[in-house]
Protein backbone atom coordinates (compact mmCIF):
# COMPACT_ATOMS: atom_id res chain seq x y z
CA UNK A 1 0.00 0.00 0.00
CA UNK A 2 0.99 3.63 -0.44
CA UNK A 3 0.21 6.09 2.34
CA UNK A 4 0.27 9.79 1.53
CA UNK A 5 0.81 12.26 4.36
CA UNK A 6 -0.20 15.89 3.76
CA UNK A 7 1.66 18.19 6.16
CA UNK A 8 2.01 21.95 6.51
CA UNK A 9 5.83 21.96 6.82
CA UNK A 10 8.61 19.69 5.68
CA UNK A 11 10.21 20.02 9.11
CA UNK A 12 7.16 18.36 10.68
CA UNK A 13 7.81 15.27 8.55
CA UNK A 14 11.26 14.92 10.10
CA UNK A 15 10.09 15.64 13.63
CA UNK A 16 6.41 14.99 14.41
CA UNK A 17 5.83 12.37 11.67
CA UNK A 18 9.21 10.62 11.86
CA UNK A 19 8.36 7.66 14.08
CA UNK A 20 4.96 7.07 12.44
CA UNK A 21 6.62 6.93 9.02
CA UNK A 22 9.20 4.44 10.30
CA UNK A 23 6.48 2.18 11.72
CA UNK A 24 4.52 2.30 8.44
CA UNK A 25 7.66 1.45 6.46
CA UNK A 26 8.45 -1.46 8.80
CA UNK A 27 5.14 -2.96 7.77
CA UNK A 28 6.26 -2.90 4.15
CA UNK A 29 4.19 0.05 2.96
CA UNK A 30 5.38 2.97 0.83
CA UNK A 31 5.13 6.52 2.17
CA UNK A 32 4.75 9.76 0.24
CA UNK A 33 4.44 13.29 1.61
CA UNK A 34 3.11 16.61 0.38
CA UNK A 35 4.42 19.67 2.21
CA UNK A 36 4.03 23.42 1.81
CA UNK A 37 7.81 23.92 1.52
CA UNK A 38 10.76 21.96 0.13
CA UNK A 39 13.35 23.01 2.70
CA UNK A 40 13.99 19.44 3.92
CA UNK A 41 13.32 17.63 0.63
CA UNK A 42 16.70 15.86 0.42
CA UNK A 43 16.63 14.56 4.00
CA UNK A 44 13.02 13.37 3.65
CA UNK A 45 13.86 11.49 0.44
CA UNK A 46 16.90 9.94 2.15
CA UNK A 47 14.41 8.35 4.55
CA UNK A 48 12.71 6.60 1.64
CA UNK A 49 9.75 8.98 1.45
CA UNK A 50 8.47 10.17 -1.93
CA UNK A 51 8.39 13.95 -1.65
CA UNK A 52 6.10 16.54 -3.26
CA UNK A 53 5.79 20.25 -2.61
CA UNK A 54 2.85 22.62 -2.91
CA UNK A 55 4.23 26.07 -2.13
CA UNK A 56 2.08 27.67 0.55
CA UNK A 57 2.28 29.22 4.01
CA UNK A 58 0.17 27.49 6.65
CA UNK A 59 -0.55 30.88 8.27
CA UNK A 60 -1.18 32.79 5.03
CA UNK A 61 -4.69 34.01 4.28
CA UNK A 62 -3.90 35.10 0.70
CA UNK A 63 -7.24 34.37 -1.03
CA UNK A 64 -5.68 33.49 -4.40
CA UNK A 65 -3.39 30.86 -2.89
CA UNK A 66 -6.12 29.55 -0.60
CA UNK A 67 -8.59 29.12 -3.46
CA UNK A 68 -6.03 27.30 -5.62
CA UNK A 69 -4.69 25.03 -2.86
CA UNK A 70 -7.29 22.29 -3.28
CA UNK A 71 -6.67 22.18 -7.02
CA UNK A 72 -2.89 21.99 -6.59
CA UNK A 73 -3.19 19.22 -4.00
CA UNK A 74 -5.63 17.33 -6.21
CA UNK A 75 -3.16 17.24 -9.12
CA UNK A 76 -0.46 15.67 -6.96
CA UNK A 77 -2.81 13.17 -5.32
CA UNK A 78 -3.98 12.02 -8.78
CA UNK A 79 -0.35 11.55 -9.74
CA UNK A 80 0.67 9.72 -6.55
CA UNK A 81 -2.41 7.45 -6.49
CA UNK A 82 -2.22 6.59 -2.78
CA UNK A 83 -4.33 3.97 -1.03
CA UNK A 84 -4.57 6.12 2.11
CA UNK A 85 -4.42 9.89 2.62
CA UNK A 86 -3.61 11.18 6.12
CA UNK A 87 -3.79 14.94 6.74
CA UNK A 88 -2.34 17.02 9.59
CA UNK A 89 -2.96 20.63 10.72
CA UNK A 90 -5.65 23.04 9.57
CA UNK A 91 -5.02 23.71 5.87
CA UNK A 92 -4.13 20.10 5.02
CA UNK A 93 -7.16 18.94 7.02
CA UNK A 94 -9.48 21.30 5.13
CA UNK A 95 -8.08 21.30 1.60
CA UNK A 96 -6.22 17.97 1.63
CA UNK A 97 -9.29 15.95 2.57
CA UNK A 98 -11.41 17.73 -0.06
CA UNK A 99 -8.74 17.14 -2.72
CA UNK A 100 -8.44 13.47 -1.73
CA UNK A 101 -12.19 13.04 -1.98
CA UNK A 102 -12.22 14.64 -5.43
CA UNK A 103 -9.43 12.23 -6.44
CA UNK A 104 -11.71 9.37 -5.32
CA UNK A 105 -9.50 8.21 -2.46
CA UNK A 106 -11.62 6.02 -0.20
CA UNK A 107 -9.44 5.95 2.93
CA UNK A 108 -9.00 9.48 4.28
CA UNK A 109 -7.88 10.24 7.84
CA UNK A 110 -7.11 13.49 9.64
CA UNK A 111 -5.44 14.67 12.83
CA UNK A 112 -6.28 17.81 14.82
CA UNK A 113 -3.09 18.82 16.65
CA UNK A 114 -4.57 21.73 18.54
CA UNK A 115 -7.32 24.17 17.63
CA UNK A 116 -4.89 27.05 17.08
CA UNK A 117 -5.33 30.82 17.01
CA UNK A 118 -8.67 30.53 15.21
CA UNK A 119 -10.25 29.12 18.37
CA UNK A 120 -8.24 31.18 20.87
CA UNK A 121 -8.49 34.75 19.63
CA UNK A 122 -11.59 36.94 19.76
CA UNK A 123 -12.64 40.19 18.16
CA UNK A 124 -14.65 40.77 14.98
CA UNK A 125 -11.88 39.67 12.60
CA UNK A 126 -11.19 36.40 14.40
CA UNK A 127 -14.87 35.60 14.89
CA UNK A 128 -15.40 36.01 11.14
CA UNK A 129 -12.39 33.79 10.39
CA UNK A 130 -13.63 31.21 12.90
CA UNK A 131 -17.06 31.09 11.26
CA UNK A 132 -15.47 30.52 7.85
CA UNK A 133 -12.99 27.93 9.11
CA UNK A 134 -15.72 26.00 10.95
CA UNK A 135 -17.79 25.91 7.77
CA UNK A 136 -14.84 24.51 5.80
CA UNK A 137 -13.95 22.02 8.55
CA UNK A 138 -17.55 20.79 8.59
CA UNK A 139 -17.54 20.11 4.84
CA UNK A 140 -14.07 18.58 4.67
CA UNK A 141 -14.28 16.35 7.74
CA UNK A 142 -17.37 14.74 6.24
CA UNK A 143 -14.86 13.00 3.94
CA UNK A 144 -12.63 11.67 6.76
CA UNK A 145 -13.28 8.19 8.06
CA UNK A 146 -11.59 9.04 11.35
CA UNK A 147 -10.38 12.27 12.93
CA UNK A 148 -7.69 11.91 15.60
CA UNK A 149 -7.69 14.38 18.50
CA UNK A 150 -4.87 14.78 21.01
CA UNK A 151 -7.07 15.89 23.90
CA UNK A 152 -10.65 15.80 25.14
CA UNK A 153 -11.17 19.58 25.00
CA UNK A 154 -10.59 19.82 21.25
CA UNK A 155 -12.77 16.78 20.62
CA UNK A 156 -15.60 18.34 22.63
CA UNK A 157 -15.31 21.70 20.89
CA UNK A 158 -15.38 20.15 17.42
CA UNK A 159 -18.35 17.99 18.39
CA UNK A 160 -20.22 20.91 19.98
CA UNK A 161 -19.72 22.99 16.84
CA UNK A 162 -20.90 20.13 14.64
CA UNK A 163 -17.59 19.87 12.79
CA UNK A 164 -17.32 16.10 13.25
CA UNK A 165 -19.54 13.22 14.28
CA UNK A 166 -18.86 11.23 17.40
CA UNK A 167 -18.29 7.99 15.50
CA UNK A 168 -15.46 9.69 13.59
CA UNK A 169 -13.50 10.72 16.69
CA UNK A 170 -10.45 8.94 18.04
CA UNK A 171 -8.41 10.29 20.96
CA UNK A 172 -4.69 9.63 21.32
CA UNK A 173 -2.53 11.24 24.07
CA UNK A 174 -0.40 13.31 21.71
CA UNK A 175 1.96 12.02 19.05
CA UNK A 176 4.13 10.47 21.74
CA UNK A 177 7.80 10.61 22.61
CA UNK A 178 10.75 8.26 22.06
CA UNK A 179 11.48 7.16 25.62
CA UNK A 180 14.92 5.84 24.68
CA UNK A 181 16.01 8.97 22.85
CA UNK A 182 14.65 11.05 25.73
CA UNK A 183 15.98 8.81 28.47
CA UNK A 184 15.80 9.69 32.17
CA UNK A 185 18.58 12.03 33.28
CA UNK A 186 19.43 12.87 36.91
CA UNK A 187 19.02 16.44 38.09
CA UNK A 188 22.03 18.71 37.72
CA UNK A 189 20.68 21.54 39.92
CA UNK A 190 17.51 22.70 41.65
CA UNK A 191 17.16 26.33 40.61
CA UNK A 192 16.95 26.38 36.80
CA UNK A 193 13.66 26.81 34.94
CA UNK A 194 13.19 26.36 31.22
CA UNK A 195 10.53 27.25 28.67
CA UNK A 196 10.69 25.91 25.11
CA UNK A 197 8.21 27.30 22.60
CA UNK A 198 7.97 29.36 19.47
CA UNK A 199 7.66 33.07 20.26
CA UNK A 200 3.89 33.52 20.20
CA UNK A 201 1.74 35.47 22.64
CA UNK A 202 -0.54 32.44 22.90
CA UNK A 203 2.35 30.35 24.22
CA UNK A 204 2.57 32.60 27.30
CA UNK A 205 6.05 33.96 26.60
CA UNK A 206 5.32 37.32 28.26
CA UNK A 207 3.77 35.62 31.29
CA UNK A 208 6.96 33.57 31.69
CA UNK A 209 9.16 36.66 31.40
CA UNK A 210 7.09 38.65 33.90
CA UNK A 211 7.01 35.76 36.38
CA UNK A 212 10.79 35.38 36.08
CA UNK A 213 11.30 39.07 36.81
CA UNK A 214 8.97 38.87 39.81
CA UNK A 215 10.59 35.76 41.29
CA UNK A 216 14.15 37.03 40.91
CA UNK A 217 13.33 40.00 43.16
CA UNK A 218 13.04 37.64 46.15
CA UNK A 219 15.05 34.66 44.85
CA UNK A 220 17.93 36.05 42.78
CA UNK A 221 19.58 32.61 42.55
CA UNK A 222 16.80 31.38 40.24
CA UNK A 223 17.74 30.93 36.58
CA UNK A 224 15.18 31.29 33.80
CA UNK A 225 16.10 30.04 30.34
CA UNK A 226 14.07 30.42 27.17
CA UNK A 227 14.55 28.43 23.97
CA UNK A 228 12.60 29.11 20.79
CA UNK A 229 12.53 30.87 17.45
CA UNK A 230 10.76 34.08 16.58
CA UNK A 231 7.09 34.08 15.63
CA UNK A 232 4.57 36.87 16.07
CA UNK A 233 6.78 37.90 19.01
CA UNK A 234 10.35 38.96 18.21
CA UNK A 235 13.49 38.93 20.35
CA UNK A 236 13.25 42.73 20.48
CA UNK A 237 9.88 42.39 22.21
CA UNK A 238 11.43 40.52 25.15
CA UNK A 239 14.78 42.34 25.09
CA UNK A 240 13.99 44.27 28.30
CA UNK A 241 13.71 40.98 30.21
CA UNK A 242 17.00 39.79 28.72
CA UNK A 243 18.75 43.06 29.50
CA UNK A 244 17.73 43.13 33.17
CA UNK A 245 18.72 39.48 33.68
CA UNK A 246 15.21 38.14 34.20
CA UNK A 247 15.66 35.52 31.49
CA UNK A 248 18.43 34.03 29.38
CA UNK A 249 17.50 33.73 25.70
CA UNK A 250 19.17 30.62 24.27
CA UNK A 251 18.11 30.90 20.63
CA UNK A 252 17.10 27.72 18.79
CA UNK A 253 18.45 24.19 18.57
CA UNK A 254 17.88 20.91 16.79
CA UNK A 255 18.49 18.94 19.98
CA UNK A 256 16.68 20.07 23.14
CA UNK A 257 18.01 17.28 25.36
CA UNK A 258 21.07 19.10 26.76
CA UNK A 259 18.87 22.06 27.73
CA UNK A 260 16.26 19.81 29.33
CA UNK A 261 19.00 18.06 31.28
CA UNK A 262 20.29 21.38 32.65
CA UNK A 263 16.89 22.51 33.88
CA UNK A 264 15.19 21.58 37.15
CA UNK A 265 11.61 22.39 36.19
CA UNK A 266 10.01 22.81 32.77
CA UNK A 267 7.46 25.60 32.26
CA UNK A 268 4.80 26.14 29.59
CA UNK A 269 2.08 28.72 30.40
CA UNK A 270 0.33 28.27 27.03
CA UNK A 271 -3.25 29.33 26.40
CA UNK A 272 -4.05 26.32 24.19
CA UNK A 273 -2.25 23.29 22.81
CA UNK A 274 -2.94 20.01 21.08
CA UNK A 275 -0.69 17.96 23.34
CA UNK A 276 2.66 19.75 23.74
CA UNK A 277 5.63 17.69 22.62
CA UNK A 278 7.97 19.86 24.67
CA UNK A 279 6.19 18.90 27.91
CA UNK A 280 6.23 15.20 27.01
CA UNK A 281 9.96 15.35 26.28
CA UNK A 282 10.68 17.15 29.55
CA UNK A 283 8.68 14.56 31.48
CA UNK A 284 10.44 11.69 29.71
CA UNK A 285 13.81 13.08 30.80
CA UNK A 286 12.45 13.29 34.34
CA UNK A 287 11.61 16.91 34.96
CA UNK A 288 8.83 18.36 37.07
CA UNK A 289 6.57 20.69 35.11
CA UNK A 290 4.45 23.81 35.59
CA UNK A 291 1.81 24.23 32.89
CA UNK A 292 -1.34 26.29 32.39
CA UNK A 293 -4.68 24.67 33.18
CA UNK A 294 -5.91 25.30 29.64
CA UNK A 295 -7.34 23.13 26.82
CA UNK A 296 -4.89 20.65 25.38
CA UNK A 297 -2.18 21.29 27.94
CA UNK A 298 -4.00 20.37 31.16
CA UNK A 299 -3.88 16.68 30.18
CA UNK A 300 -0.09 16.77 29.79
CA UNK A 301 0.51 16.79 33.56
CA UNK A 302 -1.06 15.60 36.79
CA UNK A 303 -1.47 18.39 39.30
CA UNK A 304 0.44 17.75 42.54
CA UNK A 305 1.98 14.54 41.19
CA UNK A 306 4.57 15.55 38.64
CA UNK A 307 4.08 19.31 38.79
CA UNK A 308 1.36 21.92 38.86
CA UNK A 309 -1.48 23.26 36.72
CA UNK A 310 -1.85 27.05 36.87
CA UNK A 311 -5.30 28.61 36.62
CA UNK A 312 -5.86 30.95 33.71
CA UNK A 313 -7.22 33.90 35.72
CA UNK A 314 -3.73 35.14 36.64
CA UNK A 315 -0.95 33.14 35.04
CA UNK A 316 1.85 35.45 36.14
CA UNK A 317 1.01 35.28 39.86
CA UNK A 318 0.16 31.58 39.72
CA UNK A 319 3.37 30.77 37.87
CA UNK A 320 5.46 32.87 40.27
CA UNK A 321 3.90 31.16 43.26
CA UNK A 322 4.69 27.65 42.03
CA UNK A 323 8.21 28.56 40.94
CA UNK A 324 8.90 29.90 44.43
CA UNK A 325 7.38 26.73 45.90
CA UNK A 326 9.91 24.62 44.02
CA UNK A 327 12.77 26.91 45.05
CA UNK A 328 11.74 26.60 48.70
CA UNK A 329 11.02 22.85 48.48
CA UNK A 330 13.94 21.62 46.34
CA UNK A 331 13.63 18.02 47.55
CA UNK A 332 10.29 17.80 45.73
CA UNK A 333 11.87 18.58 42.36
CA UNK A 334 13.50 15.14 42.17
CA UNK A 335 10.39 13.37 43.46
CA UNK A 336 8.11 15.02 40.93
CA UNK A 337 10.71 14.52 38.22
CA UNK A 338 10.69 10.78 38.81
CA UNK A 339 6.91 10.87 38.73
CA UNK A 340 7.12 12.66 35.38
CA UNK A 341 9.17 9.83 33.92
CA UNK A 342 6.60 7.29 35.13
CA UNK A 343 3.80 9.44 33.73
CA UNK A 344 5.53 9.62 30.33
CA UNK A 345 6.12 5.87 30.25
CA UNK A 346 2.48 5.21 31.04
CA UNK A 347 0.87 7.73 28.65
CA UNK A 348 3.28 9.02 26.02
CA UNK A 349 5.22 6.05 24.61
CA UNK A 350 5.20 6.71 20.87
CA UNK A 351 5.21 2.98 20.10
CA UNK A 352 1.84 2.48 21.78
CA UNK A 353 0.39 5.58 20.15
CA UNK A 354 1.62 4.70 16.64
CA UNK A 355 0.28 1.18 17.08
CA UNK A 356 -3.18 2.59 17.76
CA UNK A 357 -2.99 4.94 14.75
CA UNK A 358 -1.88 2.17 12.39
CA UNK A 359 -4.56 -0.18 13.68
CA UNK A 360 -7.27 2.49 13.28
CA UNK A 361 -6.36 3.31 9.69
CA UNK A 362 -6.14 -0.38 8.85
CA UNK A 363 -2.64 -0.77 7.59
Amino acid sequence: MKILLICSTSNSVLTFRKTLIEEIQKKGHDVAAICFDSQNKAEIEERGVEFHCVEDDNRSTNPFKVLSLKKRLYRIIKNVLPDVVFTFMMKPNIFGTAAAKKAKIEKIYSMVEGAGDVFIRNGFKWKAIRTLVCSMYRKSFAYSQKVFFLNKDDRKEFLDRGLVKEKQCEIIPGIGVDLQHFEYRPLENNNTFLMIARMLTTKGIFEYCKAARKVKQSHPQAVFNYLGGEGTVKVADIQEFIDDGSINYLGTTKDVRPYLSECSVFVLPSYREGMPVSVMEAEAIGRAVIVADNPGIRESAKDGYNGFLIKNDNLVDGLSEKIIWFLENPEQIAVMGENSRSFAEERFDYKKINEKIIKTIGI
